[in-house]
């Protein structure tokens, strides 16, 4: 069972931090570069302080995957990695980077004749010895993307959306691609994400939960399963059910012998429309995580992200509702010595627009090293324009928050944050832009940070 810490913890605001107010463009805009206009739905992966990936979408059908690298002395050439054979549009939806190495998951419509086509995914990793190789699933959308800490292994989880079971795909320089088998449980509504070592031992949580109307939950439940890469075997560590709930697992990570993960818990509230969810933190080992969870139900949680440094820190960012009209963004940080994380409140808030309903308004990422990168947006009510924070910052083996580095960009109010990547020594933020009919337009913009 777990250790349940239900938030009694006081959340300290940084009253002093760039991350709670981040400051004006022209006031750090120095370390932060210019926000520079890409096409093709291009995500920006910065590699290391010098070098960033520029991932883009291209050719017949919008199927061919591209490559072009920014360095110092410029851009280099537009490379194609690979084609995704029946596909009629691609869009790259999540980077990791270790060692300057680099893993994409690029999401795929189908060629069909169908009104909601399904899913392929294709997994890319690019190592400076090997260059560019290639998975493609048949069907189902990215679950999870990790990149173990010290560069070994690459995991890719999928979630299929027509009952078919996950898969976990790890690739290695010297091993390959591997499928790793697994028994299914199903479940509706059944979510999974992971994240591997550097042995190849896998840590993989499930959620699930059936909305039978907005407001009615029923069928909750949480799994946490370890897989040890010696004996190809799994093992159950974590069975919990929330009958009258749903969970969501939004992340999880695992380094020095410990884990992290975030999953956003649901209840039924017995109102049509009537939405109660919180966020939910673990943090420990596999076997008696600890747990905390925010101090109060929100309306809705709209993003959440977990992480870890390779000292055992967890670092986790979420985006909830507080109620129809705003919502308020987070950040926390939990040492393997202390009993609760620190939590800190933003104190930015946005109205919800389309970006911010589908979870596009904020994105975290963590390097192993400690550093990290985040990106936010605020709109205010009425305003005919929104602003973007981006912070680049290191934390800490006790996990404070130091050398953080912002800057403000000022976007139109259907601004999205595709992706905040933050490698050992270099950052990057990819921003784009959503109608209010939820479509992604191809255009983006990126800026390469410290």
């Amino acid at each position: 069972m777990l250790n349940r810490r239900l938030a009694t913890v006081c959340l300290t605001v940084l009253a002093a931090s760039t991350l709670a107010a981040p400051a004006p463009a022209g006031a750090a805009a120095e370390r932060w570069g210019p926000l520079r206009e890409a096409q093709g739905n291009t995500l920006a992966v910065a590699l290391s302080g010098t070098t960033t990936a520029l991932i883009s979408i291209g050719g017949p059908h919008d199927a061919t995957v591209y490559d072009q690298r920014r360095t110092a002395a410029g851009l280099g050439p537009r490379t194609a990695i690979t084609s995704v054979a029946g596909a009629a549009y691609c869009r790259p939806v999540e980077a990791a980077t270790a060692r300057g190495n680099l893993a994409v998951a690029v999401e795929c419509q189908k060629r069909t004749d169908l009104e909601d086509p399904p899913t392929r995914l294709a997994e890319l990793v690019w190592t400076a010895d090997d260059g560019w190789v290639s998975h493609v699933q048949a069907e189902g959308e990215l679950g999870s993307l990790d990149y173990s800490p010290r560069g070994q292994y690459v995991l890719f989880t999928t979630n299929s959306g027509y009952g078919r079971p996950h898969h976990l795909t790890t690739y290695h320089a010297d091993l390959g691609w591997r499928d790793l088998a697994r028994r299914e449980q199903g479940s509706y509504g059944d979510r999974l994400v992971g994240a591997v070592n550097d042995a190849g031992d896998l840590v993989a949580l499930r959620g699930a939960g059936f909305e039978d109307e907005p407001g009615y939950w029923f069928g909750g439940r949480l799994r946490l399963q370890t897989y040890d890469a010696t004996t190809r075997t799994w093992t159950q560590r974590l069975d919990e059910a929330y009958p009258d709930g749903g969970i969501d697992p939004a992340g999880v990570d695992l380094a020095a012998g410990r884990i992290v993960a975030s999953v956003v818990e649901s209840r039924s509230t017995g109102e049509l429309h009537g939405l109660a969810h919180r966020v939910r933190l673990l943090a420990g080992t596999a076997t008696a995580p600890q747990e905390w969870t925010t101090p109060r139900w929100q309306r809705e949680v709209l993003h959440s992200s977990a992480a870890i440094t390779r000292a055992g820190v967890g670092v986790f960012g979420w985006q909830s509702a507080h109620g129809r009209r705003t919502a308020g963004a987070w950040f926390a940080t939990w040492a393997p010595d202390r009993a609760t994380p620190k939590a800190y409140d933003l104190r930015w808030r946005t109205t919800l627009t389309p970006a911010a309903r589908t979870g596009r308004a904020m994105d975290l990422s963590m390097s192993p090293n400690g550093h990290g990168a985040i990106a936010y947006v605020r709109h205010r009510p009425g305003a005919d324009h929104a602003a973007v924070a981006g912070v680049s910052f290191r934390v800490g083996r006790r996990g404070g928050v130091s050398d953080d580095v912002d800057v403000t960009w000022r976007q139109p109010v259907d601004v999205t944050v595709n992706g905040a990547v933050a490698a050992a020594t270099g950052s990057s933020v990819t921003l784009g832009r959503m109608g209010r009919t939820y479509y992604l337009s191809p255009r983006s913009r990126y800026s390469i940070g410290p």
